[in-house]
């Protein structure tokens, strides 16, 4: 006959506490009032750990007293060690209170010590352990925290070390009992974290699904759920009462200082492949003469010790063979390099800065390296010691590097610095905005922080600048003699003068006309659109071509290659740069070439930076199409006297060493809770009109938007306070507009982080603007910024 099973009545439990509750406080108490501090210690020690031996007795012998080792229904062990530890944290608690009432019966309160550090006992660290072990894992992992560090997890050989024990750890009372360390989340705190409930409630159903959510500590709760998905992979934000915590997941135990590097043997030891020819002949000429000076100047000037080396890797996928592109191939018969000169100067920069450089012009070494850094098809992000820090690349170059990272995209995206010449507006970024705005491109959609595109030309707030090094050898302290009647086209292919014969019939009447066209092996097919009065000198070196331009008064644009360096390269030796304008703007949707381009800025002129932060004398924008207009400004340029050399600090190599240091030092989307840069001190709000974008109300008071202040101002209280209004309506958008306001006293609040955006205004709105200052010459850094 089978034996029923045994039953825990509650009248037994209820028996066993009493006892076991009356027992404690009167050996505790006795033990207080006659025991001396010093040995009292171990004493409490001795007993806690008879204590707890006695609880797990009595939890083995309720399983022992059923014949099939089981207890009643519904009731597990673990739910009673989870009960005992509650119980536990209740009586300490009542005993805390009793030693407060010990402590006043005695004069001078001497007896209080004895019981300070009981809540930290290896007991309850235990019984912590045990209420927060997943169900199904004999050896939990630890999430990884340094503060309030409720998941006590054994460590294993590929996790960050063991969180600091001298913070303070949470009990099981705070857990289950305390009402402010909830791991619920509230409507407000979720503003910009839109995928946050949509992730929790798959995690909830499927984090069984895979074993990489339970290696990190995942057991189906809320807040094993809510912690993982706020510290390991970043889709919500870090609960209020983990505001320490900090996610070292990946970490670098090893870093070592990063020294300016002045030899540029190691880096040649990783251009060895011959796409990189064109590269190093530019590095050969400016090292000794530009570089090297540059780097000991900004040495000089700002303190560059306490840099910790980063390990970064650079991924030109425009090199590629899958790019189809041929731009190192072209780059000696007449093809694009403006793009060649941008990456040239970058890697130079990054490895003079004393940075651990590895470079990929291949998809195969990508693949290999990423593998060997531990990134495999599996979906358990890469733990341990960090593989990379940073990874520079371009757009081609990121479709290749989020196939081979799979699943670990999410981990490695914020790492990635984007090199993007017309840069990529919010409205085109954000995946689920552009597909409900129409505003799809193929080289969008990549949901990354708008700052992380970095533009050749500061043309674009919402993303950072990059910019490059204008080649120049002429001193800008020396007016340059130069040829009066001497003119230089910009235009190194026959197909981009097509269309110009009238332009250039009306620029001859004054000046003699000089070329740089490349010329093919027939000859007179590379020449068809060039007049056959223009002395073409076929394609320079540069050495030769910045001859050319120390001799010629005029550099004239096409209008077309829009935003090259050349028109730098030449105020940089003295000449007027001739900027062709536009009526109506470039635009995407008027202009082939930025079709389908992730940007809806329109273009004034073929060189809008040189036609705003240069100008006059330097700078003539002209409508070539107004032949009077035209010839009053020819005769100005060959009436002024001769210019002094000039170029923009951004553009010198010391200034694109500070640029990137201070980008490098000081922007970080890998983690949340980094200190604020820009600093706020530089913030200016500014009111943009109805229809009016922040980026040209900014500008209106020459200061420049700056994205990274708009989650200061994205709050009921602060439009209030902006506007001088009151809200009488709230509405939280995914749009790229708000923080706004109507005159009807609608309030708009951003739902997306990453949809606030500098471009971009709207009917019956006011914008809310982050503006702020800049140093002359260095738009991208504030006067605070380093």
């Amino acid at each position: 006959m089978k034996r029923p099973r045994y039953i825990l009545s509650s009248r037994k439990m209820g028996i066993f506490l009493m006892i076991f509750s009356f027992l404690w406080i009167y050996t505790f108490t006795n033990y207080s009032l006659f025991r001396d501090g010093g040995q009292g210690t171990k004493e409490s020690e001795r007993l806690k750990a008879e204590i707890l031996e006695k609880s797990k007795q009595y939890v083995q012998a309720l399983a022992q007293e059923n014949s099939q080792g089981e207890i009643a229904e519904g009731f597990s062990s673990y739910d009673l060690k989870k009960t005992m530890a509650v119980l536990l944290d209740s009586i300490l608690l009542r005993l805390s209170k009793l030693e407060k009432k010990v402590d006043a019966a005695i004069s001078n309160g001497t007896l209080g010590a004895t019981l300070r550090n009981i809540t930290q006992s290896e007991n309850q660290n235990e019984s912590r352990e045990n209420q927060h072990q997943p169900k199904n894992l004999s050896q939990p992992l630890v999430l990884n925290d340094d503060a309030k560090n409720d998941y006590k997890i054994e460590k294993k050989r590929d996790m960050p070390a063991e969180p600091d024990k001298k913070n303070s750890i949470l009990t099981a009372r705070d857990l289950i009992l305390e009402p402010d360390h909830t791991c619920q989340y509230r409507d407000s705190e979720l503003v910009g974290y839109v995928h946050c409930k949509g992730k929790i409630e798959w995690m909830n159903k499927y984090w069984q699904t895979d074993p990489c959510y339970s290696h990190y500590g995942v057991d189906g709760s809320d807040c094993t759920v809510a912690i993982y998905l706020s510290e390991i992979e970043n889709w919500c934000p870090v609960l209020p009462w983990r505001k320490g915590a900090v996610n070292n997941l990946l970490h670098d135990p090893d870093a070592v200082p990063a020294n300016i590097k002045t030899d540029k043997s190691g880096l040649y030891k990783l251009m060895t492949d011959e796409k990189f020819a064109w590269m190093k002949m530019r590095i050969d000429r400016m090292w000794e003469s530009k570089w090297v000076p540059a780097a000991k100047s900004l040495a000089s000037k700002q303190d560059l010790g306490n840099r910790m080396q980063k390990r970064i890797l650079i991924h030109l996928g425009l090199l590629t063979k899958e790019s189809g592109f041929k731009i190192a191939e072209t780059a000696f018969s007449g093809g694009p390099l403006g793009e060649l000169v941008q990456w040239t100067d970058i890697i130079t920069s990054l490895y003079i800065l004393g940075h651990d450089l590895t470079i990929s012009t291949r998809t195969d070494i990508l693949k290999n390296y990423m593998k060997s850094k531990g990134v495999t098809s599996k979906n358990c992000p890469v733990s341990g010691v960090r593989p990379l820090d940073l990874i520079y690349i371009d757009i081609v170059g990121l479709k290749q590097f989020k196939k081979v990272a799979g699943p670990l995209w999410n981990q490695f995206n914020c790492m990635l610095r984007v090199i993007d010449t017309f840069g990529t507006e919010p409205a085109f970024n954000v995946d689920s905005y552009a597909r409900r705005a129409g505003t799809k491109s193929v080289w969008g959609k990549w949901n990354l922080v708008p700052q992380q595109f970095m533009t050749m030309f500061p043309h674009t707030p919402d993303n950072s600048f990059m910019g490059f090094v204008v080649e120049n050898y002429s001193n800008n302290t020396k007016v340059m003699k130069k040829e009066k009647d001497m003119a230089v086209v910009y235009g190194k292919k026959g197909d981009m003068w097509l269309g110009s014969r009238k332009y250039l019939d009306i620029i001859r009447e004054k000046f003699t006309l000089h070329a740089t066209v490349y010329v093919n092996e027939s000859g007179i097919e590379s020449l068809l659109g060039v007049p056959s009065y223009v002395i073409n000198h076929g394609l320079l070196k540069g050495d030769q071509v910045q001859d050319l331009l120390r001799r010629a008064k005029l550099f004239v644009g096409l209008g077309f290659p829009f935003e090259g360096p050349a028109p730098l390269e030449a105020i940089a030796n003295g000449c007027v740069f001739l900027n062709p304008s536009f009526d109506p703007p470039k635009n995407s949707k008027n202009t082939d070439f930025f079709k389908g381009k992730p940007t809806l800025r329109e273009l004034p002129s073929q060189h809008p930076y040189a036609e705003r932060f240069i100008g006059k004398p330097y700078v003539h924008t002209i409508n070539i199409n107004d032949a009077t207009a035209l010839r009053q400004a020819l005769t100005d340029i060959q009436n002024t006297a001769d210019l002094k050399p000039y170029l923009p600090h951004e553009y010198t190599t010391e200034g694109m060493l500070q640029r990137l240091h201070a980008y490098i030092e000081h922007q970080n989307f890998c983690n949340r809770r980094v200190e604020m840069w820009p600093p706020l001190s530089a913030l200016q709000v500014k009111i943009a009109s109805n229809g009016e974008s922040c980026k040209d109300i900014c500008m209106k008071h020459d200061l420049v938007c700056e994205p990274a202040f708009f989650k200061e101002l994205n709050s009921v209280e602060r439009i209030e306070k902006e506007g001088q209004m009151q809200c009488r309506e709230k509405k939280v958008l995914d749009e790229i507009y708000p923080p706004s306001f109507t005159d009807n006293s609608a309030c708009f609040i951003q739902n997306h982080h990453l949809l606030y955006s500098c471009a971009g205004g709207v009917k019956n709105q006011n914008r809310i603007c982050p503006c702020r200052d800049y140093i002359r010459g260095q738009v991208a850094l504030c006067k605070d910024c380093f």
